[in-house]
């Protein structure tokens, strides 16, 4: 017979599976002395009943009907209730049912965890927020390499990001972009072995930066440089397109992504167009330019190609402005302020995507929890399985449109196993998760077949 409670010392007397799986269950040691002064002259003084959550089995929430027995010392005159291991001291639930709740804590949402263990939500909070306690307690960040920073708005509050871009994993999370909380936490790592920082336009973190780490480069990142390229464009285009028909300013709009895009990268069609919009329209015709010229610096491969070009494109700007809007003027501004963080890039092309990307992330996970307090988000957003191992094989029909890594990053946000509910990790694609397999070892898991060589360094971080 197959010992669906598994836990050590306990005997299964009947089961019951209905909304729940109730387990009727005993504890086969009896306590050899009084607990309280260590007598062994004591006697039985009637059952107690206790009722225990476990993980789930089978889908279903596991409730565990146990009849303890009660004694009363002879000498104290104390009463004590039968010791029992597998069970957590502080809850009435398993080792194992704690285990499986912060297994899932960062990864799934409270109220999903609850509805799989049959419990209260708080209940679920209570013990996330001791283990987020224990994983602080334990976490000492550090600055190595190439470090990003950048802010998220979460909540209407600015929260400020830290990460490692080389090794893409966060860092740290603070609760507000403040130059007194960004400098307090960079003070304790001024001895790290910081190569440099990738981070936007902000003047308060250059300050602090050259403070605290002086001599230190600094990379603005590449997209916030020329998107205002675009920015600047396009605002030449809205206020252009007021003066037309409306029928006009519409075609424009709905054509704008012509203008944004390379001219090189256009195929024939396109170019076409392009070149008949510019013949029509000077002043689009002189945005548009401006626009490449400044998107040829980051074509070159060096310093000097790239300063002198720049070089070239601010010597242009302020003569065709007056021609034209003056909408290229806080690019302008931008360029001889951070002209030598933005050149920065090529002496090392670093780009500071990561972080923004990861801030996308928190903003997701805040959704997905529908407010979670900022302890909560900042853990699920750094300890949650983002220093991954290699992943393991995986062979299913990828669709041609979307990547691989898009692929097993979608497999691990819907695969859950089938017996206990839990989200499964990249350790095991399977249907049934390792815990199940070693607690039940009758179940036999389908496992995929394996890719192909040649794919499976698409898999490896």
């Amino acid at each position: 017979m197959i010992d669906i409670l598994s836990l050590k010392n306990w005997t299964v007397l009947r089961t019951d599976e209905n909304n729940n799986l109730v387990i009727d269950a005993e504890y086969d040691i009896q306590p050899t002395a009084c607990l309280k002064c260590g007598s062994p002259s004591f006697y039985k003084h009637g059952p107690k009943p206790v009722t225990y959550r476990d993980s789930p089995v089978r889908g279903l929430p596991v409730v565990i009907n146990a009849v303890l027995k009660r004694y009363r010392c002879l000498d104290c005159g104390s009463t004590f209730i039968q010791p029992v291991t597998g069970i957590h001291s502080e809850m009435r639930m398993t080792v194992r049912c704690v285990s499986y709740i912060q297994s899932q804590c960062l990864k799934d949402t409270f109220t999903r965890i609850a509805e799989n263990i049959g419990c209260d939500d708080k209940t679920i909070r209570s013990i996330t927020q001791k283990y987020i306690q224990q994983l602080n307690e334990n976490y000492n960040p550090e600055l190595l390499g190439w470090i990003g920073i950048d802010e998220t708005k979460i909540d209407g509050k600015q929260r400020f990001v830290i990460t490692d871009i080389i090794n893409r994993k966060p860092v740290e999370m603070l609760t507000d972009r403040e130059s007194n909380t960004v400098s307090k936490w960079l003070w304790k790592h001024r001895h790290d072995d910081v190569k440099g920082f990738a981070m936007d336009m902000w003047r308060p973190y250059k300050k602090i930066i050259n403070e605290i780490f002086p001599n230190i480069p600094i990379v603005v990142d590449k997209f916030h440089v020329v998107r205002m390229a675009n920015q600047a464009m396009d605002s030449v285009r809205i206020t252009l397109a007021k003066d037309q028909q409306k029928s006009i300013g519409k075609d424009w709009m709905r054509k704008k992504s012509l203008l944004r895009m390379r001219y090189k990268d256009l195929d024939e069609h396109g170019k076409y167009n392009v070149d008949m919009w510019l013949a029509n329209e000077p002043s689009i015709a002189i945005a548009h330019g401006l626009k490449e010229l400044f998107y040829s610096i980051y074509d070159q491969t060096n310093r000097d190609d790239a300063e002198a070009i720049l070089d070239e494109w601010i010597a242009i700007v302020p003569s065709e402005m007056k021609r034209t809007t003056k909408d290229f003027k806080p690019l302008l501004t931008a360029v001889k302020n951070w002209r030598e963080e933005i050149l920065a890039y090529f002496d090392f092309p670093i780009s500071n995507g990561y972080t923004e990307a990861l801030n996308g992330v928190a903003k997701v996970i805040n959704r997905q929890g529908r407010g979670y307090n900022f302890e909560t988000l900042r853990a699920r957003l750094l300890f949650n399985k983002y220093r991954k191992p290699p992943y393991p094989s995986l062979r299913m029909d990828i669709d041609e449109e979307m990547t691989a890594r898009e692929f097993v990053d979608l497999l691990e946000n819907l695969i859950r196993c089938e017996c206990c509910l839990r989200l499964l990790t990249p350790f095991d694609y399977s249907a049934i998760c390792v815990t199940c397999v070693e607690r039940f070892p009758h179940l036999k898991p389908y496992r995929y077949p394996p890719l192909p060589v040649e794919d499976s360094t698409l898999y490896s971080e």
